[in-house]
């Protein structure tokens, strides 16, 4: 007798065929997932830490070591105090002022003993122009004043000072800046001769007694010339 083909006893072969087949397909899906984590150890969180706080952590390292290094003192070497200059004149104690030689009669020339000489050429009444703030208008004394130059090098003239007093107690007179004014500059040579102008508010009645004092240089002995100037 024929059994037909749709029969119970006829799908039960086909149904333990298609499950043997999907057992398969598990197993083999489980047997890769155990060669991929597998391969990572036992701690695969440990392997695969977060990049952020390792990069957090190395970086406070490194901050605290730039400061420990930052914060380390240096040793610098000071470069020796510079000797104070000597000055240019004959004295030889910058911290005290030059001295002032004896006075002479206006109409005399005055020696500095190193070949310097000075001599008051003119002293003249005028009625001076102030010109700029500060400066007055009105009667003055203008004082030429000659320089020779007795040495054998170039004497510069930048630091010469003419100052104008009057009466015993010296009163000084103010230097105004008129525009016949012509002060020392630039320099004059060995055996030459160079002249300066310069003006003084004084009043006539004071003219009297007048002291003029040339210093050629800074440091240097004061020239001085006493008289009367009217």
């Amino acid at each position: 007798m024929n059994v037909p083909s749709d029969t119970p006893a006829a799908r039960s072969p086909r149904r333990r065929t298609a499950l043997a087949a999907v057992l398969a397909v598990v197993a083999a899906a489980l047997a890769v997932l155990a060669l991929t984590t597998g391969g990572s150890g036992d701690d695969p969180a440990g392997a695969a830490a977060p990049s952020g706080p390792a990069t957090a952590t190395g970086t406070s390292a490194a901050t605290g070591t730039s400061a420990a290094t930052s914060a380390a003192p240096t040793s610098v070497a000071l470069a020796p105090a510079a000797d104070t200059p000597e000055p240019t004149g004959p004295t030889t104690d910058a911290d005290e002022p030059p001295p002032s030689l004896g006075p002479v009669p206006l109409d005399q020339p005055a020696a500095v003993g190193n070949g310097v000489t000075a001599e008051v050429v003119s002293l003249d009444a005028v009625d001076a122009t102030g010109v700029g703030p500060g400066n007055v208008t009105g009667p003055a004394l203008r004082v030429t004043v000659e320089l020779t130059n007795g040495t054998a090098d170039a004497l510069p003239l930048g630091g010469v000072a003419v100052d104008l007093a009057s009466g015993p107690e010296l009163v000084p007179a103010s230097p105004v800046n008129d525009p016949s004014a012509a002060p020392f500059s630039g320099t004059v040579a060995a055996g030459g001769t160079a002249q300066g102008v310069y003006v003084f508010s004084i009043a006539a009645d004071d003219r009297t007694d007048v002291t003029l004092s040339v210093g050629y240089e800074a440091g240097a002995p004061v020239l001085v010339f006493t008289g009367a100037a009217s």
